[in-house]
């Protein structure tokens, strides 16, 4: 009894008032029984959770000392038991796999988007550039021409054309300058079909300082994906080569002291020093970014002009991959609309050439956090501190979620619960995201906000609405609306939703967006009569697109209504030609047309797969395994009056053309999916969309 009512004053106590360990020593002074295993395991998880609820818990999965000492130096934080623990906070030196990414609860926070690598592998980044390049030539000519081998190998090859010129050789999934190399000649150039390599034009006049090449290392952190939200830190690397610059040649191609700036090399060599004062901008092989900043400005060099380019190159390459990286992130996380769950920190290799011109040359997603000397510390210390500050992490938002989480599965079982609209949800997300903007200005530290902001959503509004028609094509689905922060919120009345949060390039202007007769008469449209659901199936029985194509969609005349004078008559819509198993038969080395987000491209067949899968190679080189892309495919029998069938059928008209013609038949599905439906949610959505997009 003694001991009982030593335990019961115990607990009455608040959490903070007495310990675990006071409290099992004064049992044990008493002289009494111990508690039944039972109590103590009640005991000891009330004691761990009046911690927990004034805790914030991370859990490292690191080789860098510096990140559980500035974890530490934020009051509340503890590190977490174990990676099973509930943890408020996920640190991993290495990405993060989708499933572990699904398992985690809303208030919880990792360091890696799902679908990064579409930009932090070198094949990857250069694909992706390379298709922004084909829509805005002037716009993303901020990085080198680059190759992916062997894919672009007949491509590469006619670059040797008797001009001595130098490429620098890269493994696709290299890091710390392990595999690179300069060559001169197509001989030397290895052709390894299981190896991956990216090969780049070498820039062969490089801003030198002190007669050092240099490149830098900047940190640009990744807050949100749907709205891109994106920082530039102003503390950055300057990393210098520890050999003086010399312009390649046969004799140094092999020196990467000279041509390398890799600090994972360099400092391997007797000549290298290390910085000791990061305010000398002439100090050591590494350097701050903000002393040689002032060291240009000395020179007479336009700093501003710079700075702007190099910001802009990092949204624009962000951009290009916006829609993948929101598609994994809702796919794996559907019920999160605050846009908040993972973080990352990003470094961006930028070297300048000889016209203090930036130019892109790789995107890290793990950059080194080691701390090997004075300078080190100094700039990844505050990075990582003020990366921290902008996650908005806090016991009472943690409590809050999981008291809604908790609500919203007592009312599932009840069977009441009532899911959102999409217009609902839209206002949702972009009320948060307005709230979270102005929430993450108070706090930037020495974090610059590059995007999202009206001005930019402006500004870079044609490169992202291209990048998502870029993703559909590719995915053959349809794109989620981005939350846009320079829309208006929906009208309580609009029904039809039309003031959501993801309109078009009328609302982000500001202009009306009130519905005129034509969209009426599209809402109108929407309802089916029993013979158009008809027609509708009979289409797809055929092999096509539910929908009719723009030249098919044409007002039929009622049967006995005459034609006014004037009039023109609309022509019957083209008959169908139906598909064997809705695909056209096509053969290894048959030259087809294929739908591609540049209009329909003649691509010759490589290879046939056994469940229907091509693998196709374009003019250019380019080489795309196993897809299903959509086929325009001639029809033997030329159309009265001659002519070519396949040419008259494929117009311009964006990513969606008209393929309609009486001597023509489409297949409507690109990678299994069809065009304007809907994609899967979940892993199988994450699985798919990760081996297109690579």
């Amino acid at each position: 009894s003694r001991a009982a009512a030593l335990s019961s004053s115990s607990d009455a106590r608040e959490p903070g008032g007495r310990t675990g360990q006071t409290q099992s020593s004064t049992v044990a002074e008493a002289g009494t029984t111990s508690l039944t295993p039972a109590a103590a395991r009640g005991a000891r998880r009330k004691k761990r959770a009046a911690e927990r609820a004034i805790k914030i818990m991370f859990w490292l999965e690191t080789k860098y000392d510096v990140l559980p000492e500035v974890c530490l130096s934020f009051e509340n934080w503890k590190e977490a038991a174990s990676s099973t623990s509930d943890f408020d906070l996920l640190w991993c030196d290495t990405a993060i796999a989708a499933d572990r990414f699904m398992k985690l609860k809303l208030y919880q926070k990792m360091n890696h988007f799902v679908g990064m690598s579409s930009i932090t592998r070198k094949n990857n980044l250069g694909r992706n550039l390379l298709r922004m390049r084909k829509q805005f030539p002037k716009e993303y000519k901020f990085f080198p021409d680059t190759w992916i081998l062997p894919t672009d190998l007949s491509d590469f090859k006619q670059q040797f054309n008797g001009k001595k010129q130098t490429f620098i050789i890269k493994p696709d999934n290299g890091c710390q300058g392990k595999g690179i190399f300069l060559v001169r000649e197509m001989e030397k150039v290895p052709v390894d079909f299981s190896t991956t390599y990216v090969a780049q034009r070498y820039l062969q006049k490089p801003f030198l300082l002190d007669g050092f090449k240099f490149d830098l290392r900047l940190y640009v952190l990744v807050s949100g994906c749907d709205p891109l939200r994106i920082f530039l830190h102003k503390h950055g690397l300057v990393r210098l080569a520890s050999e003086p610059y010399q312009e390649p040649s046969g004799k140094n191609l092999a020196q990467s002291m000279v041509h390398l700036t890799n600090y994972a090399i360099n400092k391997f060599n007797p000549n290298f020093e290390e910085n000791r004062d990061p305010t000398n901008a002439s100090d050591g092989h590494k350097r701050s970014w903000e002393a040689v900043q002032n060291h240009l400005r000395k020179e007479g060099h336009d700093v501003d002009t710079l700075l702007s380019e190099i910001e802009d190159l990092i949204v624009k390459t962000l951009i290009a991959v916006q829609p993948s990286l929101s598609h994994f992130y809702h796919s794996c996380q559907p019920e999160d609309i605050e846009n908040s769950m993972c973080f990352e920190v990003l470094g961006f290799d930028v070297m300048l050439d000889h016209k203090l011109q930036p130019w892109l040359l790789e995107v890290n997603h793990a950059p080194s956090f080691a701390t090997e000397s004075e300078l080190d510390r100094l700039v990844k210390t505050e990075v990582l501190h003020d990366t921290f500050n902008l996650l908005d992490m806090n016991p009472e938002a943690r409590r809050q979620k999981k008291r809604d989480a908790k609500e919203k599965m007592e009312l599932r079982a009840m069977g009441v619960s009532k899911k959102a609209t999409v217009e609902e949800r839209s206002a949702i997300e972009l009320e948060v995201a307005r709230a979270r903007t102005v929430w993450e200005d108070e706090r930037l530290g020495s974090y610059k906000r590059l995007y999202p902001s009206e001005a930019k959503e402006r500004e870079y509004y044609h490169i992202h609405d291209a990048a998502i028609n870029i993703w559909e094509m590719l995915m053959g689905g349809t794109s989620r609306r981005t939350v846009r922060l320079g829309l208006a919120p929906p009208d309580a009345d609009d029904k039809d939703g039309g003031g959501s949060a993801n309109g078009g390039a009328e609302k982000l202007s500001g202009r009306k967006t009130s519905k005129g007769p034509e969209e009426k008469k599209e809402k109108e449209r929407e309802k089916r009569t029993p013979q158009e659901l008809k027609e509708v199936v009979e289409r797809l029985m055929n092999g096509c697109s539910a929908h009719p194509r723009p030249s098919e969609n044409r007002v039929k005349n009622k049967a006995g209504e005459k034609d006014g004078e004037g009039e023109e008559k609309e022509e019957e819509p083209p008959a169908v030609t139906p598909l064997r198993n809705g695909r056209p038969d096509v053969k290894v080395g048959d030259v087809i047309k294929v739908q591609t987000n540049l209009g329909w491209e003649n691509v010759t067949v490589r290879a046939k797969r056994t469940n229907g899968k091509l693998d196709i190679q374009f003019k250019d080189g380019e080489y795309m395994r196993s897809v299903l892309p959509r086929i325009l495919r001639e029809d033997p029998s030329p159309p009265p009056g001659g002519g070519d069938s396949t040419t008259a059928s494929s117009g311009e008209g964006g990513p969606y053309a008209s393929a309609s013609s009486s001597s023509s038949t489409e297949v409507p599905t690109v990678g299994g999916v069809g065009v304007g439906g809907s994609l899967p949610s979940g892993a199988s959505a994450v699985a798919a969309a990760l081996a297109a997009v690579s």
